[in-house]
């Protein structure tokens, strides 16, 4: 429970639910990974997005 599927723009992470952002739907994306939602602390999450 509580896996979130992300995508990386420009380095910064989004996510891709309806929790998200719309950046990710016109930026070019480098990767996507599925990650637990304890697991965001390691990362460079978008201030947008709703986590």
């Amino acid at each position: 429970m509580g896996d979130l599927t992300l995508v990386r723009t420009d380095g910064t992470w989004h996510r891709t639910d309806i929790l998200g952002c719309s950046y990710v739907d016109v930026a070019p994306v480098d990767e996507e990974r599925t990650v637990d939602r304890e697991a965001l602390s390691d990362l460079d999450c978008c201030s947008i997005c709703t986590w």
